[in-house]
């Protein structure tokens, strides 16, 4: 389960196994699965990711809980985040590294185990479930996040409720077995045993859909046409070029743990920006110049300009895992309206020299 929203100002889970709250039939398999009375169990989503970020500005979220993420440096318009941190009454960040640029702005730290150190499955977009045991003892005060969520509710005398009998992993994928059985991603074809010494397996089978059937009515695949809409932010005379982000090889996500490998952060220790030669002639720069990335909210300053045929004219590009240099200062908080998912690369932004004193 994944916590997804809040509604009457209380947090929600999204159901599991690919269940809906607006769907009755998916609640009252929920009751049944619990033993609880359906009425408990909300009727709508709560809200998306960025709409918590949103609703923390305007004072409708009260608290925030962030575990293994770091969007001070990956959510997009980061002013827009700092206002939601900073008017929060109460900020939990719960990582396996600290300090972080989020956990900076934390009330409360909790020190998480990472891979290696924990036990419990993966599974990844194959829908792949893979198996991992602990091989090292977490350093410090660090504890699995399975023997975290334990404790506060046991500080909050919820936890008889929410996890009736539960002493170790094992019993989360148990449960987990069961309130996927029947659905698409059924867990309770596999045993924890068996997923180890297969080395992984695949919920739904090599392919999905394979027999021409899907989980629709009738059966069939339900296709939309999509009309190809103009996106939000064009650039125009002051703002001339479209602003792409995204990663480089060496480093992941946002560095809290590729910086600290010494080899990889020597490689890449900072950010750049890739221009067009085309688009560099005509404003008379050359490789290695410093310049400033501005767009209507912010700017990112003092990057090496990198010219290349790779990215085409009128664009230019830049890696946002970078505190130092953070992207997401300028890109703008457009979501897609239905799966909330943020548009990180189409921001219009102009470049600025800097004067060769500052090189």
């Amino acid at each position: 389960m994944q916590c997804h929203g809040h509604s009457r100002d209380r947090l929600y889970l999204q159901p599991p196994g690919y269940r809906k709250f607006d769907n009755p039939q998916d609640r009252e398999d929920l009751a049944r699965l619990w033993n609880i009375d359906v009425e408990t169990i909300p009727t709508a989503r709560g809200l998306a990711y960025p709409d918590i970020i949103e609703a923390a500005v305007a004072g409708k979220v009260k608290a925030l809980w962030f575990i293994a993420t770091n969007p001070v440096v990956s959510f997009p318009n980061y002013s827009v985040l700092e206002q939601a941190l900073r008017n929060v009454d109460f900020l939990v960040v719960q990582d396996g590294f600290h300090p972080t640029p989020t956990s900076d702005f934390a009330h409360l730290v909790l020190p998480a185990a990472i891979w290696g150190e924990k036990e419990g499955t993966y599974t990844n977009s194959e829908r792949r479930i893979s198996k991992v045991n602990a091989f090292v003892t977490p350093p410090g005060e660090a504890r699995p996040d399975f023997d975290i969520f334990l404790s506060i509710a046991e500080k909050l005398g919820v936890r008889d409720q929410l996890y009736p009998g539960w002493k170790t992993t094992l019993d989360a994928f148990q449960e987990w077995q069961r309130v996927s059985a029947g659905r698409m991603c059924d867990y309770s074809n596999f045993t924890w045993q068996q997923i180890e010494d297969q080395g992984g397996v695949q919920w739904g089978g090599e392919h999905l859909y394979a027999d021409g059937i899907f989980p629709t009515a009738d059966g069939k695949a339900i296709l939309h046409s999509v009309p190809c809409l103009p996106f939000t932010e064009q650039p125009n005379e002051e703002y001339d070029f479209i602003l792409n982000t995204g990663r480089t090889v060496e480093h992941w996500h946002t560095r809290t743990k590729t910086a600290k490998v010494e080899m990889l952060d020597a490689m890449v220790p900072n950010a750049w920006l890739e221009m067009n030669p085309l688009d560099a002639a005509r404003l008379e720069l050359r490789p290695h110049d410093r310049v400033n990335v501005v767009s209507r909210r912010s700017a990112v300053k003092n990057l090496e300009l990198r010219i290349t045929g790779i990215v085409a004219p009128g664009q230019v590009f830049m890696p946002f895992h970078f505190s130092e240099t953070n992207s997401n200062l300028v890109t703008l908080g457009s979501f897609d309206p239905i799966s909330r998912e943020p548009n990180f690369k189409q921001c219009a932004v102009r470049i600025e020299k800097l004067p060769t004193t500052l090189h």
